[in-house]
């Protein structure tokens, strides 16, 4: 602990905090023998009071799922009945106790939550991992969600991981604790005090912090040993020469216990009875495992059979011969031949195989097919890479490396499936399908985080003959494509999709089939041909349950005008995205529902949406994903006119630049063109909407299309009324096929504006179609324009009416520097006195955690069911709501409901 005052308070500091209820989570990080178990035997002595898990992560399990998780919630698995069914039958699967539906990680996740909040109701919580680098990501992604949620948990969390070897820890948001190399006069005292009684000149000692860079463990290790002399070539601190020390030592004290060493240091269960096992069949005595001999160096808690320090076991495993390493895992292979241990037989059997085996490439498959349903991707990855490099036979080869490079995505390692993709590929007896699949997952991985224009290269040109060869399999391909024309701005997909499905025979009354006819009818409408019969017609299309093609089918049925069926296909989506735990899904979807939020005028809605999105998206690794929700969230603060509404933008707009997100740069620029129309800036305003798109070429994106409304305003506000007449005449040419009372009262709106006079007609068009749409934003503004066209005109009463309509919209919805503007048209018109308008409501006043927690509340939910769909404690759905009962002055949810019914929209 020399040296380390400010880690050790800091370390303090989250105790006293999880002792009031206010948890959190530390990663302690750096290099072996910085000094990370030591910080982490110092929080345990000061945890006083609080029940402590602890758990180790071992390198052999670092592919074995939720192997670390196991150690860390065993004390804690009695009660597990305690928790919502879901839960408790997710936690049973997982560990095998149970058979069943595959667990999400995310139900995963909420279920550790939920138990380790059930324990922290008795007394405060801590839970310690050591060597967390050699922890199984599942339980790290399981970690990193739990320790995003303690605000309001008396829960501390802390880790402690390498910074260079192993599993990435992937903990973003634990606070960092990074260990650097101690201070000469703190690294003196250590060597005064540990050097074994070798007192070391201060030439040896400056030698020592030169070559060891203040490691601890390091200036320990070789302060008894001769250091080179400077000029000498010496390797940094804490690589293969220091843990070649640790063997020189290991075998100077214990050379006759190595082979027994050797395998425990393979084992990775800490069984001794297996160990036991494996020894008898290698011929290896194992009564050491019962005599003193080998105490500094292995430790038994009872269960289990460790070694006190992880590079004592790295040392002693690289120190056999491969042969011999091949000869120890296939004796684990047969110790562990149990139905109880087949993953741990799978991996021994596969780490024991020289050349091809199909048998252990089974057993790998079969492995990573049940760490895949107990949602442990990085486990499948592993078990399916290795099972591809064991087969022979080269389609089955390559589609063991399609699976474990979707293991791989849904997992988030995004590199490591273009790598095992790049593998499939070069298999020359793939099938034409198999090769559609490798090019459609290489298309998910670029859209999520690469390129969305490269995702729409790689699958077009497979799209004809996925229609001719599956074209029901292939639905959500076909319909990503059309997706992403929009997306990256490229209105050719629309072209390209009418003449593919126009040679299709789709049935209208199967739900898959429903969707390509939504689609072909949407090409058709966007290359000027009749579209056919209406969208509310294609009731087959809510019979879908796939969360992802659901999405897909409402952004078509907003692309043909039917908001009502493309909102109610968004919510379903949702609602069936996160009742199922599919987080991938769900953050994907949310970007959806708070676009369409956002043109209802539900702007608290559409911020919760847009913010849960943003970390879920971060936590699967969809970064585009993120980008996106933070775009509408800057898009929802511009239209509050919120002061930090334009740093957010510019933030997004830098970000979607450098991953060519032509979507998320539509948000950030619509928001920062907003911004400025708003403040009477209106060059501006035009500078940011025309980056959107070329709304004049021959086959405008939708995008460009999309900013034509706001553009218009902006153009004619700043004297360029001819250009903003043909920007109206190629928006009306747009929307004509599509039957939308929205666009058609955005089109009317435009032509009142660009009009010199005769404006009253198209404005009362317009405020028409208006009322038959649900859109109050727009409405408002539509009413402010033409109040001040009236105003203009002096025909105050007149104008009076429809500002004074659109400042209590804006007020009510929330958009307060629009308000700001109708009531200074409306005192200009010479309305008196103070002019009234309605308070915020409650629901407004509501952070997005607190309104999505409310919202839930109206539909009769418990705080158990709430925080199962949302992903958090009961503890902290208990929390917030009793800051909205403070914030709504009611006392009950009996209140609280009645309170959503009425104030919630339609």
């Amino acid at each position: 602990m020399l040296g380390r005052d400010n880690e050790s308070e800091l370390l303090e500091s989250l105790l006293r905090h999880a002792a009031d209820g206010r948890g959190g989570g530390v990663l302690l990080h750096g290099e072996p023998g910085i000094g990370k178990t030591a910080l982490l035997s110092h929080v345990l002595e000061q945890a006083a009071g609080f029940r402590v898990l602890r758990a180790v992560g071992v390198e052999p399990e670092a592919d074995l799922a939720y192997a670390t998780l196991h150690q860390l919630l065993l004390p804690l698995l009695g009660r597990a009945h305690e928790l919502p069914d879901p839960q408790a039958q997710a936690l049973r699967v997982l560990f095998g106790s149970a058979h069943g539906a595959p667990p999400d990680p995310f139900l995963v996740g909420l279920a550790t939550l939920s138990l380790l909040s059930l324990a922290a109701g008795e007394k405060p919580v801590l839970c310690v991992v050591d060597d967390a680098h050699w922890a199984d990501r599942p339980t790290l992604k399981t970690l990193a969600f739990v320790a995003r949620r303690l605000d309001d948990e008396p829960i501390a969390v802390v880790l402690a991981a390498r910074a260079d070897e192993g599993h990435s820890t992937d903990l973003p948001d634990l606070r960092r604790i990074q260990l650097a190399g101690l201070e000469p006069e703190a690294a003196r005292a250590l060597l005064a005090e540990r050097a074994g009684g070798r007192r070391l000149s201060e030439g040896e000692q400056d030698r020592l912090l030169a070559v060891t860079g203040g490691n601890p463990l390091a200036l320990i290790e070789l302060a008894g040993r001769r250091i080179p002399p400077e000029g000498t070539p010496e390797p940094p601190a804490m690589t293969d020469r220091l843990q070649r020390s640790f063997l020189a030592r290991i075998r100077a004290r214990h050379v006759e216990s190595l082979p027994l060493l050797q395998l425990i240091a393979a084992d990775g269960s800490g069984s001794v009875a297996t160990i036991e096992k494996a020894a008898t069949s290698m011929g290896i005595a194992t009564g050491l495992l019962h005599r003193a001999e080998l105490d500094e160096l292995l430790a038994y808690d009872g269960t289990r059979l460790v070694f006190r320090h992880p590079l004592i076991r790295s040392a002693i495993y690289h120190s056999a011969t491969s042969s011999r390493r091949v000869a120890i895992h296939r004796a684990f292979a047969v110790a562990f031949d149990a139905p109880a241990d087949q993953h741990r037989h799978a991996w021994h059997l596969g780490q024991a195989v020289l050349g091809h085996d199909e048998y252990a490439a089974d057993r790998l498959e079969h492995s990573a097919e049940q760490a895949a349903q107990r949602g442990g991707p990085a486990a499948a990855m592993a078990s399916l890479s290795r099972a591809a490099e064991l087969t022979v036979d080269g389609p089955r080869r390559g589609r063991r490396l399609w699976n474990a490079a979707h293991a791989a995505a849904q997992g988030g390692f995004t590199a490591a499936a273009v790598e095992l993709l790049d593998r499939a590929e070069r298999e020359p007896s793939l099938d034409e399908t198999d090769r559609i699949s490798v090019a459609v997952m290489r298309a998910v991985v670029a859209e999520f985080a690469g390129s969305p224009n490269d995702a729409m290269d790689l699958i077009k040109p497979w799209i004809p003959r996925a229609l001719r060869l599956d074209r029901r399999r292939f639905v959500p391909t076909v319909a990503m494509y059309g997706n992403l024309g929009v997306r990256a701005n490229r209105p050719q997909a629309w072209s390209d999709l009418a003449g593919w499905l126009d040679e299709s025979t789709p049935a209208p009354d199967d739900p898959e089939d429903a969707v390509l006819l939504l689609l072909r009818d949407a090409a058709r409408a966007r290359t000027g041909r009749d579209p056919g019969p209406a969208v509310r017609e294609r009731a087959a299309v809510e019979s879908l349950t796939d969360p992802i093609t659901m999405t897909l089918a409402g952004a078509i049925s907003r692309a043909l005008g039917d908001h009502e069926l493309s909102g109610r296909l968004y919510r379903d989506a949702g609602r069936l995205a996160r009742n199922s735990g599919a987080l991938g899904a769900l953050a994907w979807n949310l970007e959806y529902q708070a676009a369409d939020e956002i043109s209802r005028g539900r702007l608290g809605l559409a911020e919760a949406h847009a913010e849960e999105g943003a970390q879920f998206a971060a936590e699967v690794g969809q970064p585009n994903t993120a980008c996106r929700n933070r775009g509408l969230l800057a898009l929802c603060a511009a239209i509050r006119g919120r002061p930090d509404a334009g740093e957010l933008a510019s933030a997004v707009l830098a970000e979607a630049g450098e991953r060519d997100l032509a979507d998320a740069m539509f948000y950030a620029r619509r928001a920062l063109g907003l911004i400025e129309l708003v403040a009477g800036r209106y060059r501006e305003a035009v500078r940011h909407f025309e980056a959107v798109g070329a709304w004049d070429a021959d086959a405008p994106p939708d995008l460009a299309m999309g900013i034509v409304p706001d553009l218009v305003e902006a153009l004619v506000r700043a004297g360029e009324r001819d250009r903003a007449a043909a920007a109206t005449a190629r928006y009306a040419q747009w929307t004509e096929r599509i039957a939308s009372p929205g666009l058609g009262a955005l089109t009317a709106r435009c032509r009142a504006l660009v009009r010199t006079g005769g404006a009253d007609a198209h404005y009362a068009e317009s405020l028409r179609l208006h009322a038959r749409s649900d859109a109050p934003l727009e409405h408002a503004r539509t009413q402010l324009l033409f109040g001040e066209r009236l105003r203009r005109d002096r025909r105050r009463s007149e104008a009076q009416e429809h500002l004074r309509a659109a400042a209590e919209t804006f007020r009510r919805v929330g958009a307060l520097t629009w308000a700001d503007r109708a009531l200074g048209e409306l005192r200009a018109t010479g309305e008196s006195g103070r002019t009234r308008t309605p308070e915020a409501d409650t629901l407004s006043t509501l952070t997005p955690q607190e309104l999505r927690i409310t919202l839930a509340v109206g539909e009769g939910l418990t705080n158990r069911e709430i925080a199962a769909q949302l992903f958090l404690s009961p503890r902290t759905v208990d929390y917030h709501l009793r800051k909205v009962f403070q914030k709504a002055g009611i006392a009950s949810r009996a209140e609280l409901m009645r309170l959503v019914l009425a104030e919630r929209p339609a």
